[in-house]
């Protein structure tokens, strides 16, 4: 173990895809609580969203979609795009985050 070294950059990431795995879980769950809860104030779960939204190349456009998403009024249509939404945030994020999706 003495040859093995601890901290550096590999470190920090693995924390930040920890930290960006568990905000996309925090997003997928809103998907099914958004038929019983209104979540437009939901403050876990905007943090989720900006930290997902932050590393997604097309991050900013997804992140207003949801936000406009979550104000339907209709649930299965609203349940219907944040799914949608979800899943490009998905692609998004590319193989970083495999491990969420399994």
């Amino acid at each position: 173990m003495r040859n093995v070294a601890f901290g550096g950059a590999w470190s920090e990431q693995i924390d930040g895809n920890e930290r960006l795995r568990l905000a996309v879980l925090r997003i997928e769950a809103a998907i099914t609580e958004t038929a019983e809860v209104d979540l437009r104030k939901d403050n876990d779960l905007k943090t989720a969203l900006e930290l997902v939204s932050a590393a997604h190349p097309k991050g900013a456009m997804l992140r207003d979609a949801w936000t406009k998403a979550l104000g339907h009024t209709n649930a299965h249509h609203r349940e219907a795009e944040l799914t949608r939404i979800m899943c490009a945030l998905k692609a998004g994020l590319g193989r970083r985050l495999d491990d969420v999706w399994k």
